[in-house]
């Protein structure tokens, strides 16, 4: 899970995958948009970073705990999950200098995680950042809420904390978040924010290819899953097939002797290898034209009957369209 506290919402719990994003994006840079864009999906969570228009940063972290994806490689992997229809879009509006100190958080490097609060001596931990002079973020969540502190050299830089756009100049931990049951405290150690300087993602590089990419994949995986579908619905009817036929055989063979099994045999070969209803049918009337060689009307609709009972006890072998 992904802990960022909320901005000024924008637009929320859009479908992505009905969007052109590259456009979408195009549009934001256009309109110098600050913020950013999250999208939740059962793969990960990736979020976009935009300062005044230009694509700042980007990041994706799946559920496990495995290494993040950074810069194109995020964009990509947001493209290909979006494209896939299970994502949720959420775009929040935020100040230039906060995604400057959201970037630097992405890039941060865990010192401790999961700290629970109500263990946790607050104050001496505080004293501990001021005295070795660290610059760090305090990341403490509990539930859906999440609250971030910037310190750049053990001096407290500002809050952010849901729905709000700015850094905000009061940082004290032992407020909002950290009051909930269950809060909990990461440590980041992070690069000042005079230290960052941004690049523009969407100037480096046309983000359409990478668009025009994941919904190639996102095709190339689908008609392969089309395909073992169709395999394995053949596979299917063909075990169907023949174990009907196996069955068929035995009540020819009761009705009309050793060569019963022989007329199912030809009768089954002249309707095909799908077996629907109007199929069936056809067998059944080759099969009457058969037997006919060998027994009389009354034998042949004595072994039909007891055919046709059969294939509706056993609806497992109907075969459908």
């Amino acid at each position: 899970m992904m802990h960022l506290p909320r901005g000024i919402p924008v637009r929320q719990k859009v479908d992505p995958a009905r969007i052109n994003l590259p456009e979408a994006m195009q549009k934001l840079r256009k309109a110098k948009f600050s913020g950013y864009l999250r999208f939740d999906a059962p793969q990960g969570v990736g979020v976009i970073l935009f300062q005044d228009g230009q694509l700042s940063s980007a990041i994706f972290m799946p559920p496990e705990k495995r290494q993040h994806l950074i810069a194109y490689d995020a964009i990509s992997r947001i493209f290909e999950v979006s494209i896939q229809g299970e994502a949720s879009l959420n775009i929040d509006r935020l100040s230039a200098d906060l995604i400057l100190a959201l970037h630097a958080l992405f890039h941060g490097r865990l010192q401790k995680t999961g700290l629970a609060l109500d263990q946790l001596d607050v104050a001496a931990e505080l004293q501990r950042i001021k005295d070795e002079g660290l610059t760090v973020c305090l990341r403490v969540y509990a539930g859906e809420r999440t609250s971030l502190i910037f310190y750049d050299h053990g001096h407290a830089l500002g809050f952010f904390h849901d729905g709000t756009a700015e850094l905000q100049t009061t940082a004290d931990i032992s407020t909002s978040v950290a009051a909930n049951p269950g809060a909990r405290l990461d440590i980041l150690e992070i690069r000042g924010l005079d230290e960052i300087v941004l690049a523009d993602l969407m100037s480096s590089a046309d983000l359409s290819p990478i668009w025009a990419r994941a919904r190639k994949k996102q095709m190339e995986q689908r008609d392969k899953q089309e395909e073992l579908q169709i395999r394995a619905r053949e596979q299917m009817q063909q075990k169907q097939r023949e174990q009907l036929l196996m069955r068929y055989k035995t009540i020819a063979g009761t009705h009309i002797g050793k060569f019963g099994a022989t007329q199912v045999d030809k009768a089954f070969a002249a309707v095909g290898q799908e077996l629907k209803p109007e199929q069936l049918e056809r067998f059944y009337r080759e099969l009457r034209k058969l037997a006919r060689l060998v027994v009389g009307p009354t034998k042949i609709d004595a072994m039909i009957d007891d055919m046709k009972k059969e294939h509706a006890k056993n609806s497992s072998f109907h075969c459908k369209s």
